[in-house]
């Protein structure tokens, strides 16, 4: 559930009743502790230690309670698995806007998995909750049946992820290293979608083909509306890097617009570019976006992040800084982030301008991997221009647990 505490400009304490709120959920945090099952304290947990193989084997073992049904030599059903997620996190806003605070439960996500028929089928279900659990239903998340014949192809249909954006939207939220996206994708109104996409792999190139509804909503839709398409191909190049990972992606959609639609209504072509590479402790990722075809204030748009991560501890601790970057054509064309920015008390000019800035720094403490872990980091962001002065500036704290199976 989301509370939050509201200053005037210029005041930089917490208050007690903030203080207060920050703990609000710990009741929900240790009941969803105690539905995992604690670890025995005879386990070796060495809290400043890459993990053991001892305590690796711990959390694995609670984690396959989970999986409800496995037989690889079953025809029929391979796997049945329940899947589900909690993410929640303490925010702290400071802006020359007015500062505000409060806890949100981020998400809440349950459902199942199945892989059958040799595990060529998979059937995902999983549905959403809002903030505060009220109500409890609030939309599908996926909703699809997958066929992978062999390693080199996959078809897809259903409720999924629009294939754009490879780091900043494909990757799973489980595994995101931020608290959110970057702002210039948020602003690209992409969310699930119902579709239909192909992806395959030759050599070490990869190519994507999807078809959409932009008239999906929390669910399937209506098929009152336009509908979007989409491209992309990726190339392995760890071999020339001499890396361990080295991927170049590049994603294009476009879209048709009718008043009926729900997603993909700002602009007629996205398409993003994106590195990702990995060597020992360090990672990078560089991704772009553009957006044009946009009219009025949703003017075409252009934003980057670049995105370095350093292992502390390997496995264990994490740290994390992103730098972005977003302009547009139009004195209103760039919006500040929704999450938290949105919520300054005293925002001018709907958060709206014309060139944004953003660094964020942060770390991620292991304990199970990306399944259990803790977050904590900071945003710094400006925002400039603006028709009706929308100039912001401020910085926003976060604290948050992470949590999947």
């Amino acid at each position: 559930m989301k509370t939050t505490t509201t200053r005037t400009p210029g005041v930089r304490n917490i208050s007690v009743a903030a203080c207060a709120s920050r703990f609000s959920n710990v009741p929900l945090l240790i009941a969803t502790g105690t539905l995992l099952g604690v670890p025995s304290t005879s386990m070796a947990f060495e809290p400043f230690s890459t993990p053991s193989a001892e305590e690796t084997a711990t959390f694995d073992k609670l984690w396959s309670n989970f999986v409800l049904y496995k037989n690889d030599e079953n025809p029929l059903l391979q796997e049945f698995k329940l899947i589900g997620k909690y993410q929640g996190q303490y925010y702290w806003v400071d802006s020359d806007q007015g500062d505000v605070d409060g806890w949100e439960d981020r998400r809440f996500r349950f459902g199942f998995d199945a892989k059958m028929f040799d595990k060529t089928i998979e059937l995902r279900a999983t549905f959403q909750s809002t903030d505060n659990f009220d109500p409890f239903y609030n939309g599908l998340e996926d909703a699809y049946i997958k066929w992978k014949p062999n390693k080199n192809f996959t078809l897809t249909a259903g409720h999924i992820k629009p294939l754009i954006g490879y780091f900043d939207w494909l990757q799973s939220s489980d595994l995101q290293q931020t608290f959110d996206s970057s702002q210039v994708f948020n602003q690209l109104r992409v969310n699930r979608i119902l579709g239909l996409t192909a992806e395959g792999k030759a050599g070490d190139f990869t190519w994507q083909v999807g078809g959409y509804s932009n008239d999906s909503d929390k669910e399937f839709g209506k098929f009152g509306g336009e509908y979007s398409v989409g491209a992309g191909v990726g190339y392995d190049a760890k071999a020339c890097f001499g890396w361990e990972k080295a991927d170049f992606r590049l994603d294009w959609i476009h879209s048709g617009h009718d008043k009926d639609d729900y997603l993909f209504t700002r602009y007629d072509d996205i398409v993003s570019a994106t590195f990702w590479g990995e060597q020992g402790p360090w990672a990078l990722v560089v991704e772009g976006f553009n957006g044009s075809g946009g009219e009025g204030r949703d003017g075409d748009v252009f934003g980057f992040f670049i995105q370095p991560m350093y292992d502390l501890i390997p496995k264990r601790l994490q740290l994390v800084g992103r730098y972005s970057f977003t302009t547009g054509d139009g004195p209103d064309s760039v919006i500040r982030q929704t999450r938290y920015e949105s919520e300054a008390p005293n925002l001018t000019g709907g958060g709206r301008g014309d060139e944004y800035h953003a660094l964020y720094l942060g770390a991620q403490y292991f304990i199970h991997g990306d399944k259990l872990k803790l977050m904590a980091g900071a945003e710094y962001a400006k925002l400039d221009g603006g028709g009706n002065g929308g100039d912001y500036e401020g910085v926003t704290f976060l604290t948050g647990l992470r949590l999947y199976f």
